[in-house]
């Protein structure tokens, strides 16, 4: 075993201060809370799985995906980003930005002269349950115009996206936050992403050590065929729905 004395000046300040810390360990104390108190969630060999990946394309490009699993009492919540995820939402921010002028043109707000829905209460009363919205004077143009810019963007932006690793501790959890070129399409893979976790979290390795100079740029979005692809909603099925 190291002794302390051994560590760098700044490694033992920093573990130092983190023991110290008032929130830090509240925040533990009430995430070991969070999970001990908590029913219903069933861990499949040590991870939750959140998505029904029977309708996956084994071959097919990945982009986002969650997962939990326990590490010394907590719970580690891990959000998961292909770096082509963060680079076509890096396009669609620059083309909201590109054509805002025309967004505040659009005529009134979201309910502004939209017609109320009711449903009867009892024999003589009624309450509003909705509201149907009429068709606002520029947000056409507006979304035009967005898809226009989205598609000329992803043409010819030329973005970069590292990977990267973020950790926070919630109230109810570790949240680690994760940008790597791996692909999930499958619990396997899920499993390997839960496996790369647990070892950095431990120290082990690191994403640099994993992806040496790794960098997703233009090069590999026209690689992946997204280039001149209509901009991409990906959504997944939850497991057991």
């Amino acid at each position: 075993m190291v002794s302390a004395e051994c560590w760098p000046d700044r490694l033992r300040d920093a573990i130092i201060v983190q023991m110290k810390n008032p929130r830090l360990e509240l925040h533990r104390r009430l995430a070991r809370q969070y999970h001990r108190n908590k029913r219903g969630d069933h861990f499949d060999r040590g991870i939750l799985v959140r998505h029904d990946y029977s309708g996956f394309d084994p071959n097919g490009l990945s982009w986002w995906d969650d997962v939990q699993f326990i590490r010394g009492g907590l719970r580690i919540a891990v959000s998961w980003q292909h770096p082509r995820n963060v680079y076509q939402s890096m396009i669609e921010d620059a083309a909201m930005k590109a054509v805002h002028h025309l967004y505040e043109k659009i005529d009134g707000g979201l309910f502004e002269k939209a017609e109320k829905s009711y449903r009867n209460i009892g024999r003589s009363r009624k309450k509003v349950c909705g509201y149907t919205t009429k068709p606002r004077l520029g947000k056409q143009e507006w979304l035009d115009a967005l898809r226009a810019e989205e598609s000329r963007m992803s043409k010819e932006a030329e973005f970069i996206v590292a990977p990267s690793f973020r950790v926070e501790t919630l109230v109810w959890c570790r949240f680690v936050e994760i940008v790597a070129p791996v692909e999930i399409r499958n619990t396997a893979e899920l499993r390997a992403l839960v496996d790369l976790v647990r070892r950095i979290l431990k120290g082990e390795t690191a994403l640099e050590r994993e992806f040496p100079g790794y960098r997703y740029d233009k090069s590999r979005w026209v690689a992946d065929g997204l280039a001149e692809r209509p901009r991409i909603v990906v959504s997944h099925r939850i497991a057991g729905t």
